[in-house]
């Protein structure tokens, strides 16, 4: 039986949980981490938990696939690590390509794709503390500032929402203190949406109902607390609206075909309130898989019979990839 290195931050090593910090680790850990490593468990899949990257460099050659929940690891673009080194041992994962992670992390230039695709489009501008803002605006507010670069809403709270530029200004020096760079976004007066999807093993999406967040906080902003549940506030729903799920399907398979290969993600969009016009806001390339995560909701929405059936989806393209 093929071996599979399963590859997260909360991964248990020899069977025995990670240790948390705080309770957004320890929602994380229970609800996403552990949740997959008991259903690779539950299947009797021949595989190797860790939370070590290093173990990846070190014992590469006892695998046969990878499959990485790292958003992060600690330094500039880590992002792609895993993948990259994958690719630099001719080891198949479960994923995106290097390439394409890099695109869709980079909020930038996965608008300049959504862009060119004709996917209507905020307007936005980025800067860094090297490259800071002009005094000048590029455009007219309200604003939204957040990190160039990541996921999960780190570093994001209502102070975001800048009403004037010199808000924006003030802010993003906030954002240069800890050599963060920004994307500056034209602020839509609306309700987030995620349409999430999966590959199957001929390469044909899967894409799931749409959902859409509410949230009690300035702008129906998500923060990073509220999506790891220590912070009241938010509630997600599977969207029935029909006119709008099937503008955000066909927007979001014109995308997809266009981040190819990668085996899930989540297209983000915003709605704005007065016109129903969706408008393109990010890409997630490891949305989350958490037991209690709307994704899942989307899923089950269309027909997948439980938790293990959409892991398990996932996992089945992957081995196919095994030569």
């Amino acid at each position: 039986m093929p071996k599979l290195l399963y590859l997260a931050q909360f991964a248990p090593r020899n069977g025995i949980p990670v240790p948390t910090k705080n309770d957004a680790e320890k929602f994380y850990s229970e609800t996403y981490h552990q949740k997959i490593y008991d259903v690779l468990k539950k299947y009797n899949y021949d595989f190797y938990s860790t939370n070590d990257v290093n173990e990846l460099i070190e014992k590469h050659k006892e695998f046969d696939l990878v499959w990485s929940l790292y958003n992060r690891i600690g330094f500039r673009n880590s992002e792609i690590f895993v993948q990259s080194l994958c690719e630099y041992y001719h080891l198949p994962y479960i994923g995106a390509a290097p390439n394409i992670r890099a695109l869709i992390e980079d909020k930038s230039m996965s608008k300049t794709l959504a862009e060119h695709l004709n996917i209507p489009t905020a307007k936005w501008a980025v800067s860094s503390r090297k490259f800071p803002l002009s005094s000048v605006p590029p455009f007219h507010g309200p604003y939204f500032v957040k990190p160039r670069f990541g996921s999960g809403s780190h570093g994001i709270d209502e102070s975001c929402i800048c009403d004037n530029w010199q808000a924006v200004l003030t802010k993003a020096n906030d954002y240069y203190y800890t050599d963060t760079e920004i994307i500056v976004e034209e602020f839509i007066d609306g309700t987030l949406y995620g349409v999430p999807f999966i590959n199957s093993i001929d390469g044909s999406p899967i894409i799931a109902t749409p959902y859409y967040h509410i949230s009690d906080k300035k702008g129906n902003l998500i923060s990073n607390g509220q999506k790891r549940r220590t912070e009241p506030g938010m509630q997600s729903y599977v969207s029935h609206d029909k006119s709008i799920n099937q503008k955000l399907i066909d927007l979001s398979t014109n995308f997809i075909r266009d981040i190819q290969p990668c085996d899930y993600a989540r297209i983000d969009f915003i709605v704005e309130r007065e016109t129903n016009i969706p408008y393109f806001l990010e890409a997630n390339a490891m949305m989350n898989l958490g037991i209690h995560a709307a994704v899942i909701q989307s899923f089950l929405d269309i027909g997948f019979k439980d938790y293990d059936d959409i892991i398990l989806h996932i996992l089945k393209p992957g081995f196919a990839k095994i030569k």
